[in-house]
Formats: structure tokens, sequence, C-alpha cells
């Protein structure tokens, strides 16, 4: 060791010992002596290994008494949005209520995840499970901020949504804070799943109830008017006698009749969809245009259009059997609105009664066997590995 250090004194690597602990440095390569460093950590090998040895046994007593989080998952799946008829097509033409009362597939995850951010069903779990005092805080809000940090809500790949709740015990906590917690966890995250069901089967309930309304006193002015067609018809019948149509004439009654009656039911449609959509959504828009289309196609038929060449119009039509053919006419239409309107009536209130579950439950929780962290192996392993690398460095720089 003398002549290695006398060799270092010779190539002008060590030029004095009057403080040895500094680091030696090669002039030329600017390189830090290995050897030397070596040389002072062996010779403070027991300080080092005794505070690694304390660092390790402070960093194990660290992860027994950190305060322990427990994690419970629910998984629900979104309703799918109703294979029933729907408004634009069916084999029988008509639509259901259901269809516009349930949210579009895209948007039902993210109405979910609204309603249980929503005030209404954090308070309505801050009083089930009185986190107030778990949390130890003074108020609701203060509450509500604490399970909020605790609950996270987010939407899977597969269009699932994914409900976790994280309840912790205190420092230097019992087993029966453990279990405290534990079952925490799982009742408030099925709890949230039996809020969310309310919730939602009130919201639909109400919108049901909205449309049942319109409905009903579009049925009830039906029958109103039904019963004045045939009035009408029956007076003048009771007048003129009973007049004999052309089959022509029949013909014409019979294309205008349906004409007008897609007409009513088209009008039925667009203001249901007015109370949903947006005017400038494209379903509107569609309806709108059938509307403007039918109706002229009954224009030109009135007047004997150029397109109605086989069918005499109207206004050609002898002014007894023009007003005889319009009364009936009137009477086949309100007839059939009465059909579509009795179906659509009931199943509005079949819809507004209904009280299935609105939300699929995948996954319920479960109490939790193990804890989500802290993990105690990487407590020790990061005071382990700090507690060395300080040492090292004390040691060598003091």
């Amino acid at each position: 060791l003398r002549n290695r250090i006398a060799d270092l004194r010779k190539y002008g690597v060590l030029t004095s010992f009057e403080n040895p602990n500094m680091p030696i440095i090669d002039a030329e390569f600017d390189d830090i002596d290995l050897f030397r460093i070596w040389e002072i950590l062996w010779s403070a090998r027991r300080e080092i290994i005794r505070n690694i040895f304390i660092a390790s046994i402070l960093s194990i007593i660290l992860a027994f008494i950190l305060p322990k989080t427990y994690r419970t998952t629910a998984i629900i799946m979104p309703p799918a949005s109703s294979s029933e008829r729907g408004i634009f097509g069916g084999g029988s033409g008509l639509f259901a209520i259901e269809s516009l009362l349930s949210p579009k597939t895209s948007s039902d995850a993210n109405t979910f995840i609204a309603i249980l951010k929503s005030r209404t069903i954090m308070q309505s779990v801050i009083e089930k499970f009185n986190l107030i005092e778990f949390y130890d805080v003074s108020n609701n809000e203060k509450a509500q901020e604490s399970l909020e940090d605790d609950t996270n809500f987010e939407i899977d790949e597969e269009g699932t949504i994914r409900v976790t709740t994280y309840i912790k015990t205190g420092w230097l906590h019992f087993e029966s804070d453990e279990k405290i917690c534990k079952t925490l966890s799982r009742d408030i995250t099925n709890y949230f799943m039996t809020k969310l069901d309310e919730v939602n089967k009130k919201l639909k309930s109400e919108k049901a109830t909205q449309h049942r309304l319109f409905i009903e006193n579009r049925y009830y002015q039906n029958i109103v008017d039904l019963a004045k067609a045939e009035d009408n018809l029956k007076l003048f019948q009771e007048k003129n006698n009973t007049i004999a149509l052309t089959e022509q004439t029949t013909a014409a009654i019979q294309v205008a009749t349906e004409i007008v009656t897609k007409i009513s039911i088209s009008k039925v449609k667009l203001s249901i969809l007015e109370e949903t959509l947006t005017n400038d959504h494209p379903e509107i828009k569609l309806l709108k245009s059938e509307i403007t289309g039918l109706q002229k196609q009954l224009e030109e038929l009135d007047y004997g259009g150029n397109d109605m060449k086989m069918i005499p119009g109207f206004s050609k039509v002898p002014n007894l059997g023009l007003v005889l053919g319009r009364l009936m006419r009137e009477v086949e239409v309100q007839n059939t609105l009465y059909t579509f309107l009795t179906q659509q009536y009931e199943e509005a209130k079949i819809q507004e009664a209904r009280d299935n579950p609105t939300v699929q439950i995948l996954d319920y929780a479960v109490l939790p066997k193990l804890k989500y962290k802290p993990v105690r192996s990487r407590v020790f392993l990061i005071g382990f590995v700090l507690s060395t690398v300080f040492s090292m460095y004390y040691i060598y720089f003091r």
C-alpha cells in the first residue's frame, strides 16, 4: 500500500495527505480514484452497515404502521337501446315509446358516470354510512370531497363502467380497523350500484310520464275528432241520402286517406322528437321533409296534378260527391290515427309503470382479502437503497 501511494505521489496524482477523505482526481483524465474511494468506504464499513441496518429496521416498522388501503371494484354495463320497432320503420309502421326514452348506447356510459358523480348520490352515500364521522370532518361538503377522492368511475374499452372505492385505515391501526375498512369499501361500492339504478329509474319514469301525458292528450283529442267526423258524415248522408261514388273517386279517396294518415302520424312523431332533440337534428329535418312532400302530394290530388292523371282530382268530382268523399276520407283518417294512438297510449302507460332494473351489473364488489397498498417489500427496498446511498455519500464527503 505504501508503494502504491508513493507511486501515486510520484506521478502527481496524490499531492498531499492533509485531507485524505477528499475525492482524489486524476489530473490528466479527470477520473475519480476508485481505489481511494474503496479504501475510505472499507475503513468505515461498520458504520455503513450499522446505518443501513437501522434504516432497514425503521423501514420495516414504517411499513407496518402505514395506513392500509383496501380497494373494491364493481363492473356494470349500460342497457342497450331498445331493439323493438324503430320510429322510422318496422313492420307495422308504428314506433315504440321506449326507443325515445332510452339514451343512445354511445351516451349511456357517460350518463351513468354523471349520475354516479352527482351530488344527490354522493350525499346519499355519506348519510348512509355516516362518512362525516368516518372522515372526521365537520360538514357534508368536506365529506363529499373526501369521498370523491376515494372513488373512481371510468369507462373501459369494452364500454363497461368500472366503479372503484378506496378506503384507508389510520396510522398504527388494529385488525378490527382493517375489517371495518374492508366492509365499508365493499358496501359503498355496491350502494353506488343500488342508487344508480334508483336514480336512473326515476329519471326514465319522469320522462315516460311526460310522453304518456302528450300521447294521452293527443289520444283524447283524436276521440273527439273521430266522433265529430262520424257525426258530420252521418248528417250529410241523412240529408242527401246515400250517394254512390265512382270507382275512380273511391280510389282517389283511398289514396288521399293514406297520404293524410301518413301526415298525421308523422306530425305526432315530430312532436315527440321535438321534446328531446334540437331542430337541427337529422331525424327532425327528415320528418319535416317527409311531411312537406306528403302535403304536396295531397295538394296535387285535390286539384288533379300532373302525376295523378289516372285518378281525377277532387275539384273535378261533382259537388255532393266531393263533400261526401272528403267526409269519408276524414273518418278513415281519424280511424287510422285512433288505432295508432291507442297502441302508443297503451305502450306509454306500460313504460311509465315499468319497474325493471335499468342497470346491468356484471360484477358486484366483494370483500377484499388483501390490501391494495402499501407494498411492504417496496417500502423496505426503498429504505434499504436510500440508506445505502446516503450512508456512503455521508462517509465519503464528511
